[in-house]
């Protein structure tokens, strides 16, 4: 069975990363080739196949959405070697899907929305998953639900997501002026059961 070129390609990053084996720049092709077809090589022959097909699921679920593909800039890198979709929801540019590697998709983010806006990572690193949500401006904070867990389920108040300006810890401040700071924090927060899937008025305030 003939193996698609992006799948034979995660799966040997799949195979390297979980083996912390690296193939020489000059590895035989041929050698590469016999692995690839062997049948222990079928295991990350599947997990990638799983992980691109749940890429192209995300992104069939946001079809309405223009997708950018931005090209990666061949710099390596931990967080800047994960391949990350990010939902973007903008005020004056609406809602985009741009893909590409974590570090050349913030940067273009940063460098073509700017300001107003906030944005799903969906990170995907080698078989693993993950959302990382930001908002635009420093200082403002998005974060997720509190799951269930083993002990127990969180308070209904901490079960949402929660938009809010971060409050730095500043020794030179007493106690009751943190406890200040903190208050307003509170009073700026907003609280959604889910995240609105476009830019609302309330975000303006940040």
């Amino acid at each position: 069975m003939e193996i698609k070129p992006e799948v034979r390609e995660l799966a040997l990053k799949i195979f390297q990363r979980k083996l912390d084996f690296k193939f020489k720049p000059d590895a035989d092709s041929a050698h590469v080739d016999k692995l690839v077809e062997s049948e222990p090589f079928q295991e990350y022959i599947r997990e990638a196949e799983k992980q691109i097909e749940k890429r192209q699921q995300a992104l069939a679920n946001n079809k309405q959405y223009p997708v950018i593909e931005v090209p990666a800039d061949g710099k390596s890198g931990m967080v800047g070697g994960a391949y990350v979709l990010a939902f973007v929801y903008s005020k004056r540019k609406g809602n985009l899907v741009v893909k590409g590697y974590m570090r050349e998709v913030e940067q273009y983010i940063e460098k073509n929305i700017k300001t107003h806006y906030f944005v799903n990572y969906s990170l995907w690193y080698l078989g693993s998953h993950r959302d990382i949500w930001k908002f635009w401006k420093d200082g403002i904070g998005i974060h997720e639900p509190t799951r269930s867990t083993r002990r127990g389920k969180p308070k209904k108040e901490d079960r949402k997501f929660v938009v809010r300006p971060y409050v730095d810890w500043n020794y030179d401040l007493s106690e009751e002026e943190r406890e200040e700071k903190y208050r307003e924090a509170d009073e700026q927060a907003l609280k959604f059961k889910r995240m609105p899937k476009r830019w609302i008025p309330e975000f303006d305030k940040f």
